[in-house]
């Protein structure tokens, strides 16, 4: 059998979609990629996410509207594997969508609900593709009284658990997160949160000074010099003290707040690559520090997504952690190959998120299942 997973994160970088082989061994189950692919947001398109995610510049009619322009885009997306013969939808038995998150609130800020909205219609390619979608997967955790995130953690544990490593998984995608798998240990010891900033500050600050999507390989970072005094406040961030279970995202790290950060550097240097280096030595700072406070032992750091190409991120993880960092084999698709799965285990009707990880009261089945229309 085979799936889809459909993964657009926090950094807003693209879409990414993962082709895996689901085969079933006695009473387990083996999952295998078969082919990924990162598909570009338009600008147009990243300008109207940024808008909705916006208290400022979101309306109801623009969020209606997105929910349906979102779908479009991975349905522009699928048809192009299509095309070139990358997916045969013949093969395909489900698709998992995790869909684009606008806003994140698991704490009750600002007095409103604890909740969470992750936008893109999934009937709209239950309907296109004769296919059953899974989507909507954090609000079934939240329901059960946990935080909707990070969801991941589920699948580091079904393939990295043992007994001889302690092993951290850390990703760096928009927003940084990891998780903790200490030898031996069960589904109830696992310690996974989210580490605060990942890409998202440095690729908006590529974009305000550069004009670039990103910093390739970290090499501007790499030839800049640290603002420690603006560092410095920054990893001054309440929420690096706050206990896990944790997240956070874009309603936190958003434009205003890179923006004030720029202006602060600017105090003390108007160099850009200084800025860049600034900002980059904050992801990799506020994961250490997170470390420090919340980790054990570490024998093994396996770092996948964006951030793990970025060669800045990962000398200073090295020269902090004094550890050898492993870039994930599958580190761009990880995300969208973990939400295949997660879909999986709801098409099994089994429980995936961990408890320990989102502070729910019960293991719960996540995602919301559409089904394909019926036949006439």
């Amino acid at each position: 059998m085979k799936a889809i997973g459909i993964m657009s994160g926090t950094s807003l970088d693209g879409i990414d979609i993962c082709v895996v082989n689901i085969n079933q061994i006695n009473n387990d189950y083996e999952y295998n990629i078969d082919a990924f692919e990162t598909f570009p947001y338009d600008e147009l398109l990243v300008n109207k996410i940024k808008e909705c995610s916006s208290l400022i510049n979101s309306n109801v009619q623009k969020i209606c509207s997105l929910n349906f322009e979102i779908t479009e885009a991975y349905q522009k997306a699928i048809d192009k594997l299509i095309e070139n013969k990358v997916i045969n939808m013949n093969e395909i038995a489900f698709i998992a969508m995790h869909g684009q998150t606008i806003w994140h609130n698991p704490d009750n800020m600002d007095g409103y609900a604890s909740s969470t909205l992750q936008i893109g219609e999934p009937s709209v390619l239950a309907y296109k593709y004769n296919k059953t979608v899974i989507s909507n997967f954090r609000v079934m955790d939240m329901a059960a009284g946990g935080s909707g995130a990070p969801l991941i953690p589920f699948v580091d544990y079904l393939l990295y658990k043992n007994d001889k490593k302690n092993i951290a998984l850390q990703n760096i995608g928009g927003i940084g997160n990891v998780c903790y798998l200490k030898k031996n240990c069960t589904i109830d010891d696992v310690i996974a949160f989210d580490t605060g900033p990942g890409n998202m500050l440095i690729d908006g600050a590529m974009k305000l000074l550069y004009d670039l999507p990103y910093d390739e390989g970290g090499k501007i970072a790499m030839s800049g010099k640290i603002c420690n005094e603006v560092l410095n406040e920054m990893l001054n961030d309440q929420y690096f003290e706050m206990p896990y279970p944790k997240s956070t995202g874009r309603e936190k790290y958003n434009d205003n707040y890179l923006k004030k950060v720029i202006s602060d550097i600017k105090k003390y240097t108007n160099k850009k690559e200084d800025i860049i280096t600034t900002i980059t030595a904050f992801t990799a700072y506020s994961i250490t520090k997170e470390y420090e406070t919340f980790l054990g032992p570490i024998d093994e750091l396996i770092v996948s997504g964006g951030g793990s190409h970025n060669k800045y991120i990962i000398k200073l993880l090295e020269e902090n952690l004094k550890i050898r960092v492993k870039v994930e084999n599958r580190t761009d698709a990880f995300e969208a190959f973990g939400f295949a799965i997660l879909g999986h285990m709801t098409m099994l009707h089994k429980p995936s998120n961990v408890r320990s990880v989102t502070g729910a009261k019960k293991n719960v089945v996540l995602g919301t299942i559409t089904f394909p229309p019926c036949e006439e």
